[in-house]
């Protein structure tokens, strides 16, 4: 069977393509045909509708497969598929993101034309993907599919080539020093940045406990420099290659998954991060939301409240003084990853989905 996954993405190689990419290489009888784009700005959409449309014609695929996050493209490729199973890989759904992001109001008028609308394709998929159940179900009930038939939850993996255990050395525990890693290209509201650096701020009296962050826009680094003049011990660097981060998370004593904003998309979601810290065998902090059926505080990571900075803040200090037992709550977590979300998880299922498009 011939499946062409199409990208048109900022990060054309966003974590979740690839891992979607290397499932459905790992399936018998699929040849994967990969489409995506090279340029980053507005000129990734004409590149993408021209080399979509030759391979119409050249490649003749047998199915679709839209990654996050190709929602401007929904309507081009339902037009292009024709009769060919589309599966989109919705991951957030897109009437939930405009509200997260301001863009709509839930209730008014413009949401509900704006649910009709996009809706209309969306109903037109074979297969909704989406990342956890709590998020299927959400978005089956805006979209008014059946989750148990229309949508496959895919959880977000990590890329296990360079997110291992012995990806980065480990710091001795004689080294005072407590190093609490936490990053994000670009800070959104369900990260809950204020959130971090405001409980950084709370546990400015112990000079041992340093965090890092990477990533954020300049907003970001103005916090940063707000929170550093009340005494946070606080550094913070631009974004990274992707490879250089496993090493960083190797080197930290705990790190910070999130959620932590407290609003609707965060109640939905397990942060990419967090399964990347799990996957690193590194302790993480996740913020309490519909998905933590997986998660147990002081078992497999730290739980906390979202939106609360001193629940965060007294997290981290409890990591700080029991630092022996995080050693432990970090190889839990890697069972946990291992268990829940790993490639093999995502390959299992995604063979499942092609065996129903084969039908």
């Amino acid at each position: 069977m011939k499946i062409a996954v199409i990208t048109c993405y900022w990060q054309p190689d966003y974590v979740r393509a690839r891992t979607l990419r290397t499932a459905l290489a790992s399936v018998p009888g699929v040849e994967l045909i990969v489409v995506k784009n090279k340029q980053k700005g507005i000129l990734r959409f004409p590149e993408v509708f021209w080399k979509v449309l030759k391979l119409r014609f050249t490649e003749r695929p047998d199915a679709y497969i839209t990654t996050f996050r190709s929602y401007e493209i929904m309507l081009y490729m339902w037009l292009i598929a024709g009769r060919k199973p589309l599966v989109f890989d919705e991951l957030v759904n897109f009437a939930e993101w405009m509200v997260e992001h301001k863009k709509l109001k839930e209730g008014t008028f413009l949401y509900k034309l704006f649910v009709a609308w996009y809706g209309f394709f969306v109903r037109r998929a074979r297969f909704v993907l989406a990342d956890t159940e709590p998020h299927a179900a959400y978005s089956a009930k805006i979209w008014g599919l059946d989750v148990e038939k229309r949508y496959i939850v895919l959880p977000m993996a990590a890329d296990e080539t360079i997110f291992r255990p012995d990806a980065g050395p480990r710091r001795p525990r004689t080294d005072k020093q407590f190093r609490v890693f936490y990053y994000g290209n670009k800070m959104l509201p369900l990260h809950g940045i204020d959130y971090v650096l405001d409980a950084a701020v709370k546990l400015a009296k112990y000079p041992d406990i340093q965090f890092l962050l990477l990533g954020g826009r300049s907003t970001t680094a103005e916090k940063v420099a707000a929170a550093q003049a009340k005494g946070a011990h606080v550094a913070h660097k631009d974004w990274l290659p992707f490879d250089e981060f496993p090493p960083i998370i190797c080197d930290a004593d705990l790190a910070l998954g999130g959620p932590f904003g407290g609003t609707l998309q965060s109640k939905f979601v397990v942060n990419g991060k967090t399964t990347q810290f799990m996957a690193c065998e590194t302790p993480v902090v996740v913020g309490r939301n519909e998905v933590n059926q997986q998660f147990y505080d002081k078992r497999n990571c730290l739980v906390v409240e979202q939106a609360d900075a001193q629940a965060l803040a007294d997290a981290i200090l409890w990591g700080y003084e029991h630092r022996r037992e995080l050693r432990a709550i970090g190889r839990e977590g890697r069972k946990t990853y291992d268990q829940y979300f790993a490639q093999r998880v995502v390959n299992e299922r995604v063979a499942g989905m092609v065996a129903a498009l084969e039908k």
